[in-house]
């Protein structure tokens, strides 16, 4: 939606928060006045009247399925991103998937930073874009990433440069009512998208995928570059990456193929062919560039909350994993640590998930401590754990017993005694994991937990573990 389709419209802001501000700020910029703040806590019936507005900005955390009065407006619903998409005139990458693209985003903006490109990067969970680039004034940018999440790309339309989906997974279905929608919303994006860059293991789903995302006989999904562990066509050793693990070479595999394709527009960097195959690597009078690479993915280590060391204490390594939101983060958390793993805490609110693949893996790598928040027990060890108190250890009944190994399950609603059963229990020189397997908001019912946000879970595990090291 260009500026000037703003004007002389009547203006609904659906949602009063941060980037309720953001685009209240936006909107006096080029001097529109004329505009209403919709919210619940202004008026219960604030979603009455949306036929009296022409456009509506959303608030990519109101979803139109739990809220139906919305689902009849999506023609006239805009957000920031088609702003910044429609009005920009430098080229976006935009970067989503279930887990891995803050990660992705974070990454290739480090390497393009480093190859002296001028690059702005853009979160899905900080500032509103609009904060961030001030399309107002031209802000000029060889490229912007920029990282949606699921509730960002609900209904967006989009004409875009290059667009990378990492994976899918079950995620925020209670937002977007199901799977299905889930992926439409991913999906959706693809269909306008200059070059289109996907995980191998999404090939099947985007084959099978109907309508209204075919045209023609053909799709909207033909040409999609598909990318696996091609680490190798790209001459880049996995010694040469801080980065561990499998889910890391796949999504630094999407980034070399987002240089690739910009070293085929005309970027800097010049290719290099060897013996007529088909590899390259970057080149700036020499392999200046090419070591510029290698520098940052030797460097880059993890982004905050994503399997984060944050110390030894008591001879126990405390690992921080609260940003994760899927029965599968847990999954990847477990396989990267696997036999190290002394203790884990898992929670939080339901989000309609199986979690018969997370107990699959707790029992194969017999990890000996679970501390259970809500309302993990009830899906992870329902018949067990009814008859479990709060706040006393009872013994893991997913350690297989000729073993003979010792391990307890803790169920909780404290953080600071799930942080002592931590440090009694768990094996010197082994980790304390923490992880999730659904997102960290406050649940409502069945139980409130003292944390709003995977931030505040975080500095509460943070004080807690501090509190109880022995000096």
């Amino acid at each position: 939606m260009k500026f000037s389709e703003l004007k002389n419209k009547k203006i609904a802001i659906l949602g009063y928060g941060l980037e309720w501000k953001s685009t209240e700020k936006f909107l006096k910029k080029i001097w529109i006045n004329d505009y209403k703040i919709l919210d619940k806590n202004l008026d219960k019936n604030y979603l009455k009247n949306l036929n009296d507005f022409d456009i509506i900005f959303k608030s990519p955390w109101i979803s139109p399925y739990n809220n139906p009065e919305i689902l009849g407006y999506k023609w006239i619903i805009t957000s920031q991103a088609e702003i910044l998409a429609d009005n920009f005139e430098g080229k976006i990458i935009w970067i989503t998937g279930t887990k891995g693209k803050s990660t992705t985003s974070t990454l290739l903006y480090e390497i393009l930073k480093e190859l002296w490109y001028k690059v702005k990067l853009v979160w899905n969970i900080w500032n509103p874009v609009l904060d961030e680039i001030d399309i107002l004034t031209w802000e000029k940018y060889d490229f912007i990433v920029y990282e949606l999440s699921s509730y960002m790309l609900e209904w967006l339309e989009l004409n875009i440069e290059i667009w990378l989906l990492n994976n899918i997974y079950d995620c925020h279905l209670d937002w977007h009512n199901w799977r299905e929608n889930y992926k439409n919303a991913k999906f959706n994006i693809f269909k306008n998208a200059k070059y289109k860059l996907a995980w191998e293991e999404l090939k099947d789903i985007f084959k099978n995928i109907k309508a209204p995302f075919k045209k023609g006989d053909g799709g909207f999904f033909d040409d999609i570059i598909y990318f696996w562990n091609d680490l190798d066509k790209f001459w880049i050793d996995k010694k040469d990456i801080a980065l561990k693990w499998e889910h890391n070479y796949k999504n630094i595999s999407g980034i070399l193929h987002i240089l690739e394709i910009i070293n085929n527009e005309k970027s800097p960097l010049a290719p290099l062919f060897k013996g007529g195959e088909d590899v390259w690597i970057w080149k700036i009078r020499s392999t200046k560039g090419f070591n510029s690479l290698k520098k940052v993915l030797w460097e880059f280590k993890w982004l905050p909350h994503r399997q984060e060391n944050i110390g030894t204490y008591n001879w126990i390594t405390f690992i921080n994993d609260a940003i994760a939101s899927t029965p599968e983060s847990a999954i990847a958390a477990i396989r990267t640590f696997w036999n190290d793993i002394g203790t884990i805490f898992i929670w939080n609110e339901d989000s309609w998930f199986d979690l018969i693949k997370l107990k699959n893996e707790i029992e194969k790598y017999q990890i000996p401590n679970l501390v259970l928040f809500p309302v993990t027990w009830e899906k992870l060890l329902w018949d067990f754990s009814k008859n479990m108190d709060f706040d006393v250890p009872h013994p893991n009944p997913l350690l297989i017993k000729e073993r003979e190994q010792k391990g307890f399950v803790l169920k909780t609603l404290s953080m600071g005694k799930a942080v002592e059963f931590a440090y009694k229990n768990t094996p010197k020189w082994k980790i304390c994991l923490l992880s999730t397997w659904a997102p960290s908001f406050n649940a409502d019912w069945p139980w409130v937990m003292p944390w709003k946000s995977y931030v505040e879970k975080w500095e509460m595990f943070k004080d807690a573990v501090i509190k109880n090291k022995k000096v």
